[in-house]
């Protein structure tokens, strides 16, 4: 049996970490029997999640998750793509998880900090909240300077999320998915992203901006309801 430790549901999502829910979209997908926990990063060998478990054997990153479900278990997400749309596809991923997704980071680290809060820490003892989570904030706004992100002002990090998901709109096709009609690895990341913008409990100007695209509005709520659709109801111990 796979296990894998991610967030547990919060803000109205899957998971409030879009490569927890890439990776849980990937287990889904998989077909294999698997099983879903509550994580804990500190525990984590990266110091993060997710995390599978195989046998014992840990393995840490969501990409990392992904070509082990390959070489270890036959399955490839990408199995049906061309060397083209492979690459298409990790031009794709390296946009939202390397870029869009420290404008996503600002927009709740540094924008909305009581709702981020409460959704990473509310289990944490009250008296331990407030300052575990400021200790963490400086370390994200320092990650994000480090980054580059976080060098440039509210307005222009808006502008760059604007232009990052009006960029993932036009490379939608006409498929129910990027690349056709079966969904690949590029798929679970775009969902992932999109479950954190769209579907979370954050009025955020990337939000504002995602809502602006109707295709990715559509794609968003297709899988939501279609193949993602098995994770709404699979909280934390639930088996596969």
């Amino acid at each position: 049996m796979l296990t894998l430790h991610v967030f547990a549901p919060a803000l109205n999502t899957i998971s409030p970490s879009p490569f927890s829910v890439k990776s849980l979209l990937l287990l889904e997908l998989s077909g294999l029997p698997w099983t879903r926990v509550t994580g804990d990063p500190r525990k984590a060998p990266l110091g993060k999640l997710p995390v599978l478990v195989d046998a014992g054997r840990a393995i840490p990153d969501s990409q990392a998750i992904q070509r082990h479900l390959a070489t270890a278990h036959g399955f490839d997400p990408d199995a049906h793509l061309d060397a083209h749309s492979r690459a298409m596809g990790e031009a794709i991923r390296h946009m939202i998880e390397d870029h869009l997704y420290w404008v996503l980071v600002h927009a709740r680290w540094i924008e909305q900090p009581q709702a981020t809060r409460a959704a990473f820490f509310g289990r944490v003892p009250a008296p331990l909240r407030a300052p575990i989570f400021a200790m963490v904030r400086r370390q994200i706004r320092r990650a994000l300077h480090a980054q580059g992100m976080g060098r440039h002002s509210p307005a222009q990090i808006h502008a760059m999320g604007q232009e990052g998901l009006a960029a993932l709109a036009s490379l939608l096709g006409a498929g129910p998915y990027l690349f056709g009609d079966r969904p690949a690895g590029a798929d679970t990341v775009l969902f992932g992203f999109l479950e954190n913008v769209l579907a979370a409990d954050l009025d955020t100007p990337l939000r504002v901006a995602a809502r602006a695209q109707p295709a990715l509005v559509a794609y968003h709520q297709r899988l939501r309801q279609g193949i993602a659709a098995p994770l709404l109801g699979r909280g934390p111990g639930a088996r596969g």
